[in-house]
């Protein structure tokens, strides 16, 4: 009998990596599926295999300069080619909570340049964040996001 389970539990095994192998060939054929429209998109580049990063790379932007009169930030919020996914970025001020600028979500390799705010606070510096949200390229999931934390001058 122990010579049974022993054989049963090969037999789990070699079941369990079929499927995780069967899992990873959809995957793979599945990475061009169809990807979120954005009309924001300012740049674009080609990506080869040396431009694949391990893991997602987050830009940061420790200063962030806008015009009080038409909301234009002086600044290219790119997504870095290679990236397994697309970006949506979120400016929101420390005091107060509020989402001064979102942008729609964009692939790798693109970028919004000189976007414009979405509310215009008075002028002045204020502590801020830029929140990352992703989605994965190949079934449009969330993926790890990050929050980064930066100073909006309006003026």
């Amino acid at each position: 009998m122990d010579r049974m389970s022993k054989k049963d539990r090969i037999i789990a095994v070699l079941v369990l990596l079929l499927v995780m192998l069967s899992g990873y060939i959809i995957w793979q054929n599945d990475r061009n599926g169809d990807e979120p429209q954005s009309g924001q998109t300012a740049a674009e580049d080609t990506c080869t295999e040396e431009d694949i990063p391990d893991g997602i790379q987050i830009p940061g932007y420790p200063q962030l300069t806008a015009d009080h009169e038409s909301g234009v930030i002086q600044v290219y919020f790119e997504n870095p080619k290679g990236n397994p996914c697309y970006f949506q970025i979120d400016l929101i001020l420390e005091e107060t909570g509020e989402t001064v600028y979102q942008s729609e979500m964009f692939k790798p390799g693109t970028g919004i340049e000189t976007p414009k705010l979405d509310t215009i606070p008075a002028p002045g510096v204020y502590k801020a964040t830029i929140v990352y949200t992703t989605q994965s390229l190949s079934d449009n999931t969330a993926m790890n996001g990050a929050v980064i934390q930066t100073k909006l001058t309006v003026q």
